[in-house]
């Protein structure tokens, strides 16, 4: 009898390990796949060359043929009204200008499927894009950083990471100095955050936001920084920076902020450090807070103490002051938030306050991110709430008042509706630069105090903190 037993149990004990060896196997793969992986691509056939300052006109139109027999028109197809430019689509977004197609088909007609995948630049992330959908996704935040340069180059050639390939034959010094500017290293903010919450001990500021063609972390240097990288007294004085250097990981440097404010608190501060998943371990969450002690919530812990994280780096990383940098495309998931990045972040107009006082001539097309372009197959997009995060916009309606008349769509000649059908949202108004920016357009960004706080222009008070 015991003879038998044994290996009888002993079978049970491994098929017991290999059921919990699968079922852990396939949660992890189940885990994984909720991250999207990268699909890997071959851009040989859609690579382009760095545009040229100067061509041909049969030059620059061969580089459009293609493009042209699908999207048949647009705006100004080389985003610059003066005649005097000469680009073809592929000399700013790359892409394969031989491949023809047919704009009489169905958008999702195999023979139109196939033409357009073989001509454009494919994501690497064709999910987290919503491919085929050239909309800008709603809080991409990162993604521009994981993605192929050849595609960042493909749906936005002004991006910093790609630009001197589309515009640096012209506007190189332009380029230059939009990645040293303050509005895409946020070099103010990182710096005076670092110093105040005693992270760094420089009042002369060295930390900034900028990447690499790649999306890396990158160094800035000045420009008029000599051989040596030293810059000469005069530059000093004048407050010139020699460089700046990507936020060190709020991990791998010391805590330097002893109240710990950003730590939750409050009721009652205790000594202990944070129990991970436990939040009230001792029951001191039942007692008075102790009198005398400071109102602001924080800890008793000290620098580098219990967790070891430096919570003001963290709070700087996470920081959405900005909602992001010109390094990054706006969130582009409500009315005040639409935009593109890199150079596109101010002088591409997107549809996002129909304020008159705060758009001007932009506010009759809305606050939605609506386009009104000439191009039929950006045009004739509708939204879908399927497959998207859906989005309701709107300020609270007084009862009796559901219906203003105003609401986007609602007008038959307010151009944002497609047979009825409401356009797709995050897409400019048109495929043109231009340096007449509205308020509502500076509004992305410069909304809070330590951020110049442009709502003093729309007529709105500044209340200090």
């Amino acid at each position: 009898m015991r003879a038998l037993t044994q290996p009888f149990i002993r079978h049970c004990a491994l098929l017991l390990a290999a059921v919990v060896l699968a079922v852990a196997m396939f949660a992890g793969d189940t885990q994984a796949a909720d991250k999207e992986k990268p699909v890997k691509r071959d851009y040989s056939a859609v690579f382009a060359p760095p545009a040229p300052a100067r061509q041909s006109v049969a030059e620059m139109m061969a580089k459009s043929d293609g493009c042209t027999s699908c999207h048949v028109k647009s705006d100004a197809p080389t985003m610059h009204l003066s005649p005097a430019v000469r680009l073809g689509c592929t000399d700013c977004h790359g892409g394969n200008a031989s491949v023809r197609g047919n704009s009489e088909l169905p958008h999702d007609h195999p023979d139109y499927v196939a033409a357009r995948d073989t001509a454009h630049v494919l994501p690497k992330y064709p999910n987290s894009w919503h491919f085929p959908s050239s909309a800008n996704p709603k809080r991409s935040y990162v993604l521009l950083n994981q993605e192929s340069p050849e595609f960042v180059k493909f749906i936005n050639p002004s991006d910093y990471r790609v630009a001197r390939d589309a515009c640096g034959a012209c506007h190189i010094q332009s380029i230059e100095a939009a990645e040293r500017s303050i509005m895409a290293t946020g070099a103010m903010l990182w710096g005076g955050a670092s110093y105040n919450n005693g992270i760094l001990p420089f009042k002369n500021y060295l930390l900034g936001e900028a990447y690499t063609r790649e999306g890396l972390p990158a160094k800035i240097t000045s420009p008029g920084a000599g051989e040596n990288g030293k810059l000469s007294d005069e530059q000093v004085a004048r407050g010139v920076l020699a460089e700046l250097y990507p936020l060190p990981t709020w991990h791998v440097i010391p805590p330097g902020d002893v109240f710990r404010v950003f730590e939750r608190g409050g009721r009652t501060i205790n000594s202990q450090f944070p129990e991970i998943g436990l939040p009230n371990p001792s029951g001191a969450i039942q007692r008075l807070e102790e009198p005398g002690r400071p109102d602001l919530k924080q800890s008793n812990r000290g620098p580098g103490t219990g967790l070891r994280v430096a919570i003001p780096a963290l709070n700087i990383h996470k920081t959405r002051l900005n909602d992001p940098f010109t390094w990054f495309m706006g969130t582009n998931d409500q009315p005040g938030d639409y935009r593109h990045s890199g150079c596109a972040s101010c002088h591409v107009v997107y549809a996002n306050d129909r304020e008159p006082r705060h758009s001007l001539i932009y506010a009759q097309y809305g606050r939605d991110g609506q386009t009104i372009t000439a191009d039929p197959t950006i045009a004739s997009k509708i939204e879908h709430a399927a497959g998207y995060e859906e989005q309701k916009h709107g300020a609270v309606k007084e009862p009796g008042h559901e219906d203003h008349g105003d609401e986007p769509g609602k007008r038959a000649d307010d151009g944002l509706t497609v047979g009825g059908q409401l356009k797709e949202k995050g897409h400019p108004l048109q495929h043109v630069f231009t340096r007449a920016i509205p308020t509502s357009q500076c509004m992305n960004c410069h909304m809070h105090q330590p951020n110049i706080f442009l709502n003093s222009f729309l007529g709105y008070t500044m209340w200090d903190y």
